[in-house]
C-alpha cells in the first residue's frame, strides 16, 4: 500500500478524521488507499502546531481529548497509524497559473489547506487496531498494511 510519512500532531489529526487535507509541495497521481505513518520527529512548529490543531478541530465542532498524548493513535512516532483514502489533489495553490481544482471549482480546500501547496484531499480515516512499527521515508513509499 502507498504510504505517507507525516509529523505529529498532523498524523494524529489525519488518523482521527479531523484533518482532511494534507499539504505537500508536490502532487501525485495516486488515488485510493493511503497508509499514514507518524514520523519519528514531531513538527518543528511544536506548540504552535498543537494550538492550530486544537483550534481548527474545535472550530469544526470536533471533540478533543484533554491531551493528544493520551489519545490513541497519538504516539512518539515511527509507526503506521491509520489508512485513509486519497480522493483528490488540488493543485490550484501549487500552480501559480491555476485557478481551479480537479473538479472545476475555485479552490476552497478549507482551514487545513496552506497557500503554495498541493492539497491532498483525504477521506474515510480508519485507525489501525495496533500501530505497526516502521521506518519512514520521503515521498510516497510502499508498506504492508491490512486495513
Amino acid at each position: 500500500m502507498k504510504t505517507l510519512t507525516v509529523r505529529q500532531p498532523w498524523a494524529w489529526a489525519i488518523a482521527r478524521g479531523h484533518k482532511n487535507v494534507e499539504n505537500r509541495g508536490w502532487s501525485t497521481t495516486h488515488r485510493g488507499p493511503l497508509a499514514i505513518h507518524a514520523a519519528l520527529r514531531p513538527d518543528d512548529a511544536g506548540v504552535d502546531a498543537l494550538r492550530f490543531v486544537r483550534d481548527t478541530v474545535r472550530a469544526a465542532d470536533g471533540r478533543l481529548p484533554a491531551r493528544l498524548a493520551d489519545d490513541a493513535p497519538y504516539c512518539d512516532g515511527g509507526v503506521l497509524l491509520a489508512v485513509v483514502e486519497l480522493v483528490d489533489v488540488c493543485r490550484a495553490s501549487l500552480d501559480a497559473d491555476a485557478v481551479t481544482c480537479d473538479y472545476n471549482t475555485v479552490c476552497d480546500c478549507g482551514p487545513w489547506a496552506q497557500p503554495g501547496q498541493a492539497h491532498w484531499k483525504l477521506a474515510n480515516a480508519r485507525v489501525l487496531a495496533e500501530p505497526i512499527p516502521a521506518r519512514g521515508h520521503l515521498s510516497l513509499w510502499d508498506c504492508e498494511v491490512s486495513a
